[in-house]
């Protein structure tokens, strides 16, 4: 009877959890829903050169000293190399929020824009001191 017991209140309890971690996630809306398509531009701009501000703080001269993050862009999927010395959550949280904005965005330019087919990124490269993404070579038919 007691371990009936002791497995009812657990079981409401987890139930109670779960209610309130749904509730609580289920008004977390997308912030950029109501902007204009003017308004996303802007943005846009702003945070993926806040980004890249962030990811790039000092010149590329040891591509070792330096990895590749995932971002997306109006064009879908795009990477972005960053210095390991930068503070990866920080960067991982502008990344995010910057994505949610895509989420909106991307819908709008995907029809207007000409987009470079899919590449996988290879790895990091310094070229006069910037970091670039070394991308493997399209398939030519």
């Amino acid at each position: 009877m007691k371990n009936l017991s002791i497995l009812s209140i657990t079981t409401l309890l987890a139930c109670c959890m779960l209610f309130v971690v749904c509730k609580s996630e289920s008004h977390l809306e997308n912030p950029y829903k109501n902007k204009t398509e003017k308004e996303l531009e802007s943005l846009s701009n702003e945070k993926y050169s806040k980004i890249i501000a962030f990811a790039s703080p000092k010149a590329c001269g040891d591509a070792t000293e330096w990895e590749i993050i995932e971002l997306q862009t109006v064009c879908g999927k795009s990477y972005i190399p960053y210095h390991k010395s930068v503070d990866k959550t920080t960067l991982q949280n502008m990344i995010n929020d910057n994505n949610r904005l895509m989420e909106i965005y991307q819908p709008m330019m995907a029809p207007r824009i000409n987009c470079i087919p899919y590449r996988k990124p290879l790895g990091v490269i310094c070229k006069e001191g910037k970091a670039e993404i070394k991308f493997e070579e399209p398939v030519r038919n």
